[in-house]
């Protein structure tokens, strides 16, 4: 089978995702503690994605989002 004829399988890569809003993000993922993409528990080799920005009031909320490996 040529490769032109397999199915091609769709992977989705979390550090290509478009970073949300702070105020959007799980607990876990404002702590860093998981994908702000998925959701997956992070353990090791995670990716830094930039900063999730955010306001309450005069409270800033930015924080730096990670991804999956």
């Amino acid at each position: 089978m040529s490769t032109a004829a397999r199915p091609r399988r769709a992977v989705k890569i979390c550090r290509r995702q478009p970073v949300p809003d702070a105020g959007d993000l799980s607990w876990e993922q404002y702590a860093g503690r998981s994908c702000f993409a998925c959701g997956q528990q992070l353990t090791v080799g995670a990716v830094s994605c930039g900063r999730a920005t955010g306001r309450q009031g005069v409270h800033v909320l930015d924080v730096e989002v990670w991804a999956c490996p």
